[in-house]
């Protein structure tokens, strides 16, 4: 916990806030600039003796319900929240995580892409948005009405033929995933995992408690008219949706994957 830097953010995002931006009545002669710290107080539903120990850095540690009282209280922006609770060495709260919606934002991200095939990721791995290239890569995301990355590379069976690498990307996402709830838990998340430990393949590499952080690499496709396509496979993090990511398929150079996939 950063208590000295987590102080100096609580006070200046104290003093630039007027009692009118917070539905309080506003008075003549304020000596503090900005809110009076009994106001946070009162607005975060804490007491003012404990907001005091924590705008002079001397708290040691924090629970996540007074950071989301003091969030509110201070009107934070999604940024200005997960710097807040990231300063305090806390997890944002699994409701907050999973309240997330997709936006046109994403769509408009993956769509632009083409003809990369590209998706969006979302807290508990569910394929939230595709364009018609990951689409055509992956003809199984049109066919099941709320696809999860995790359940589809588990369950659909013409994956296994598909990815040259299946046992092995099992074993990855696995530990890639457990270390991403370790960050990002939620209820939908630890569900889904009791669900996946019905697999063998899912419950053996889960039940190692290993994990991962994902890495870019090569990926090699069995189409089963193109032939072998090989893709540089990526994930970028979106900040504005913690938890979420962007992952992005780009042929590799040197192959004849752009011929071949573009006649896919």
């Amino acid at each position: 916990m950063k208590s000295g830097e987590l102080g100096d953010f609580l006070r200046t995002r104290r003093a630039r806030l007027r009692p009118g931006d917070v539905g309080l009545p506003s008075s003549t002669g304020r000596r503090t600039a900005g809110l009076r710290r009994e106001e946070v107080a009162v607005l975060a539903n804490i007491g003012v003796s404990w907001l005091t120990r924590l705008e002079q850095g001397r708290a040691n540690r924090v629970s996540a319900d007074v950071l989301s009282g003091l969030a509110d209280a201070l009107r934070l922006s999604p940024a200005e929240r997960s710097h807040l609770f990231g300063l305090a060495d806390v997890h944002p709260p699994a409701a907050a995580i999973a309240g997330q919606i997709a936006d046109s934002s994403q769509r408009t991200l993956v769509e632009g892409l083409e003809p990369n095939p590209a998706y969006v990721l979302d807290h508990a791995w569910n394929v939230v948005c595709w364009n018609r290239a990951e689409a055509r890569l992956f003809p199984v995301l049109d066919r099941v009405e709320r696809p999860n990355l995790l359940r589809l590379t588990l369950e659909t069976p013409e994956l296994r033929t598909f990815m040259t690498d299946w046992t092995d990307e099992i074993e990855r996402l696995t530990r890639q995933f457990r270390l991403h709830v370790s960050h990002y838990p939620s209820d939908e998340a630890t569900a889904l995992v009791d669900e996946l430990r019905a697999h063998p393949e899912f419950a053996d590499a889960w039940g190692r408690h290993d994990v991962a952080v994902f890495t870019s690499q090569q990926r090699r496709f069995v189409h089963p008219v193109q032939g072998e396509l090989v893709f540089d496979h990526h994930r970028l993090s979106l900040p504005d949706h913690p938890g979420w990511a962007a992952v992005i398929y780009t042929p590799a150079a040197d192959t004849a994957t752009v011929e071949r996939f573009a006649r896919a």
